[in-house]
Formats: structure tokens, sequence, C-alpha cells
């Protein structure tokens, strides 16, 4: 009988510490446990600004050896990460660490992932998000709050408030190569990995080398010397028939930092990695991957990454890269477009007055006019001959951004005075 009590108590005990998403740590919040020397309670509010809540829950990494100290809350019945409506988690940080400091979320018992985010602002609340849509993580009861992974403490403080899980975008899986990000690949096919993030931005850096519209950019924070990021398609990677794979690549990182792309499926994965050749330029990288197995779904970029290297990323112009058109080697990007661009026509150009941009009748166009910063000047769309009014322009080299139904093709044009 005694027995049987007391594993009635334990039950009960357990069901009430079980806590369920959100949290607002207005009262008492069981579970709250400090780790590796840190202390994690529940405090007044430092700031009203940007958060009215009464209290908040604060952590404060202690010892200045334990890097990886933080808070975590046990016995959580809600983490499931799998459905769009639920695949983000939200949190409100506040803290004086300076801005691109990197915060952890890592779910545990079992484990089954870990996402970052960088803070933008610093003495002041904000709210970050954690997207766990790939890899869609479920079943862990245990949620870690990691804030500055990699960096010593020694009083290091953060608050945290309103933490819930609110609704993400999860991409449908692409089915392979080529990765244009034009039309197919965008930011929620990516999943970021220790302290770097990928998004899908316009060119910044757009010239004869690269006429692309939209490029992935990807900044590596303070953190683990393997931070990148990664996407995985509904298809195994076709490496025995197409052995190498090649990206644009643009950074003002040194002449001679490392790219490494990695092809992987669980528990098992193939590096390649090259080195750099130009600075502050676009250029294309060959990865042969010969030999390599050709079972691999998930394909990660990372860069400025070498094995036993300690170089670790800082936020700033040369811990950033922008990359491009990654394909098969052997497998022209020209192949993979419709008819329709290789029949369009662009005339007169240069122009003093319009540009006519043809193709086949039928076919859905529109057209955007940018100027050579990637500002918008102009657009127009149609069916079939499409036509663009200059004469409000002056005179110049312009980058007209051509969409056929689903595809996109970027052309130089011309206006005369």
């Amino acid at each position: 009988m005694h027995k049987i009590l007391t594993s009635l108590f334990a039950l009960a005990t357990a069901a009430a510490a079980a806590q369920t998403l959100p949290f607002t740590f207005e009262s008492a919040t069981p579970g709250m446990q400090g780790y590796d020397g840190a202390t994690f309670t529940i405090v007044p509010n430092p700031s009203a600004v940007g958060n009215t809540s009464a209290n908040a829950a604060k952590i404060v990494k202690v010892n200045a050896a334990d890097q990886w100290a933080g808070g975590k809350i046990v016995g959580v019945t809600s983490l499931n990460f799998a459905q769009a409506s639920t695949s983000v988690l939200s949190l409100d940080v506040f803290t004086t660490e300076p801005v691109g400091t990197v915060i952890k979320i890592k779910l545990e018992a079992p484990y089954t992932g870990e996402v970052d985010a960088v803070t933008t602002v610093s003495g002041a609340w904000h709210t970050l998000l954690f997207d766990f849509g790939i890899p869609a993580c479920t079943g862990s009861a245990d949620l870690v709050i990691m804030p500055q992974p990699f960096t010593n403490g020694g009083g290091n403080t953060f608050y945290i408030d309103n933490l819930q899980q609110v609704a993400g975008s999860i991409a449908a899986p692409l089915a392979a190569l080529p990765l244009t990000f034009e039309s197919n690949a965008t930011t929620d096919h990516f999943f970021s990995f220790e302290s770097a993030q990928l998004a899908v931005v316009p060119n910044p850096h757009q010239n004869s080398d690269n006429t692309s519209a939209t490029v992935a950019k990807l900044v590596r924070y303070r953190g683990a010397p393997y931070g990148g990021s990664k996407i995985t398609f509904s298809n195994p990677m076709d490496l025995a028939t197409h052995s190498e794979i090649t990206l644009k690549v643009w950074t003002s990182a040194p002449v001679g930092t490392s790219v490494t792309l990695k092809t992987e499926k669980p528990f098992w994965g193939v590096e390649r990695t090259v080195q750099t050749t130009k600075s502050s330029a676009w250029e294309t990288l060959t990865f042969d991957f010969a030999g390599s197995l050709s079972d691999m779904p998930t394909l990660a970029f990372l860069f400025d990454f070498a094995a036993g290297s300690t170089n670790v990323g800082n936020g700033s112009a040369q811990s950033t890269f922008f990359f491009d058109d990654v394909k098969y080697a052997n497998v022209p990007l020209s192949a993979d477009e419709p008819a329709a661009l290789a029949n369009y026509r662009i005339y007169p150009n240069p122009t003093a007055s319009s540009w006519t941009f043809d193709a086949p009748a039928g076919v859905p166009m529109r057209v955007d006019l940018l100027d050579l910063n990637g500002k918008p000047c102009a657009s127009a769309e149609g069916e079939g001959p499409v036509r663009l009014d200059a004469t409000h322009l002056p005179a110049g080299l312009y980058w007209a951004k051509i969409q056929l139904g689903e595809t996109v093709r970027v052309e130089r044009v011309s206006k005369m005075d």
C-alpha cells in the first residue's frame, strides 16, 4: 500500500510540475532551473519600454569558465514544432550585451534539435524568433535557453519573457538542384545552425558576373566555427551522374577563405572544401564529389570553416557571404528554363523612349526595372509583348527583372538621351 501511495504521489507531483507554453513568468513557474552555475529566477521587469509585463525571468551566467551556462524549464508538455501553426518559438529578450549576441534554444529529454537567433538591439526589449519548421522537432520535455554559447560568463545578464509558440511557414521541400533563389528556394527552405543566419535577399552586388536579382545571404555571428545553413531535398542528390556541384560566391573576406559543401543523410556526411580566389567579387567555385554516395538528400553550406580551425564569426562584413546558382556543373541553368525564356527579345536596346519585351503570345510576363543599386524605377506586366516607358528616366544603365510564368531572368538595358 505504501508503494502504491508513493507512486501516486510521484505521478501527482509530476503532473503538477508539468508546464505548457506560453510562459509569461508573472507568477512562480515550476521546472525552472539554472545549470552550469547560472541562475534562472523570476524578477521585476527591468524596463517597461517594449514590454509592459510586471515580471520577467532573469538568467545570469555567473562563472567565467562556463561558456554554455543558461536556464531551462523541465517537464514541458507542448514542445511540438511539426505544424505550421506552432513551428516558431517567440521570445522577448532584454540584455545590455552587444548587438549580434547569439541566443540558443535547445530541446532536450530527449535531444531533438536546437536553433539560434541573434539580438538586433542592446539595452531594450525586442522579440527573437526561433524557427523550428525544419527539422520539425517534437517529443522533447525540456526547453533550454542558452545565451551567448561559446562565450565566457562572469556576470553576463539576460532577461527573457513571453515565451510562446507562434505560426511560421514550413516550405514544401524542393525536389533537387538547382537553387537559383529567383523562383524556387526561399529562406524557409533552409535550416541555419550554430550562430549562422541565412536569408534570401535582393542581390546587393549585381553585375555582369551575376545578374540575378535575388541571392542567399549567410552571416556568421559569434559562436561555433562550423556555423552554416542546410537544405533538404525531397530526392537524394544524383552525385553518380553529376559528380561536380558549382555555386557563385561573393564575400569581402580575404582570398583563400574556405567554402565547404557537405552532403548529408542521418549519421553520415561527405565534405568538400575549396578556397576563394577573389575578394569583393563574384566567382564560381567547383566542388568535386566523385566517388561519394548518391543517397544524400541534404546539402549544407559552411563558410570560413576548416577542420581543426578555431575561426568564429563576428557578424561583420568579412563574416558575411552571398551565394547563388547552386547546380550540377554539367547541367546548364538554361536547360532548366522554359522555352519562352529562350525566345524572348528586348528592343530597341538602347532606347530613348521605351523598351518592348517580347515573348510568345499567352505567356504571362512581368518586368521590373531597377537602377544599378537595385532601386525600383518602373514596372509593367501583361501577356506577350510588354512595353515599358523610359521617357521619364535619366540616361544610363538599368537592370530589367523579367518574370515569365514562374521563371525569372535579369538583363541589362540602356536608356539614351
